[in-house]
């Protein structure tokens, strides 16, 4: 068997954005039920209820963070981007491939639930989206290693906070160095920036031509094109051909503020097909 190094991205450039604008969103849960359908109403103050009756927020003033940045002389914003590299550099000291997925080949993004009480601590952990060969159960593993966070505040109290965690597994050749093969080509949508696209901008992105140029400013034809939108607990997706199909488009202008589009492009690599996804958050 080939032996692998793992190149682990956890996704998590969303987790401070909450911060930023509300002092985006975290990426939302996929229902293990059917996905739900987009509303044309959907409340801000997204709350769960309990069993018990309890609340948790899924939008709070202040959002849970990674601890070790809590320095008071920061400003919020600076504590974030501090968290997000101290979550990021975690999980990629604590995560190991396993095995299965190695042998099989498989990567991809594993989804985790929590909930960040109002102690810090880490409960009800569960996988939303999982890829199989046990890399649900691996990330798991990492979540139920996690220190205290820092509570989440609404309203001037610490409050019950669900957290969607998103972690990228890659798999590389432990002989080759080199970045892999997709980062050498990037999604461009008309002049949308994957930081932020604002809503009234997306009449007329819907209309736009997906592209996937290289390094080297190279445009290659794309096979399939996916799209995924998410946006609190509601998830859709629309899969096409080589450009944005009706019901994408249809999709992209239902769009709300904090919500999320995704597309993934299949184009014919070097010696086999690759796949390049791109992230855009609507403001």
């Amino acid at each position: 068997m080939t032996t692998f190094k793992i190149l682990l991205t956890a996704l998590v450039s969303f987790l401070m954005m909450n911060c930023a604008i509300a002092q985006t969103d975290t990426i939302p849960t996929i229902p293990a039920e059917a996905p739900q359908e987009l509303e044309e109403s959907e409340p801000e103050a997204f709350v769960e209820k309990t069993a018990s009756g309890e609340s948790i927020y899924r939008m709070v003033d202040e959002m849970p963070r990674f601890p070790g940045c809590e320095n008071s002389d920061k400003p919020t914003a600076l504590k974030n981007a501090c968290a997000k590299d101290k979550l990021v550099n975690f999980i990629a000291n604590e995560l190991r491939y396993p095995k299965e997925a190695a042998e099989e080949g498989l990567e991809g993004m594993v989804l985790v639930s929590f909930v960040v009480n109002e102690d810090g601590d880490i409960m009800l952990p569960e996988i939303k989206r999982d890829i199989g060969g046990k890399c649900g159960e691996e990330a798991l593993r990492v979540v139920s290693l996690m220190p205290k966070w820092v509570s989440g505040v609404h309203e001037g109290e610490t409050v019950k906070v669900r957290f969607n965690l998103p972690i990228n597994f890659r798999l590389q050749d432990a002989d080759n160095e080199e970045v892999s093969e997709e980062s050498n080509y990037k999604l461009i949508w008309g002049n949308a920036k994957p930081e932020g696209i604002a809503k009234s901008e997306l009449e007329r992105l819907s209309e736009e031509k997906i592209y996937v140029r290289d390094l080297y400013g190279k445009i290659h034809p794309i096979s399939e094109l996916e799209l995924e939108y998410t946006r609190g607990l509601k998830y859709k997706q629309v899969d096409g051909y080589d450009e944005i199909s009706e019901k994408m488009a249809k999709l992209i202008r239902k769009a709300r503020k904090r919500g999320r589009i995704i597309f993934s492009a299949i184009i014919q690599g070097k010696e086999d097909f690759l796949t390049v996804t791109q992230e855009f958050v609507v403001r």
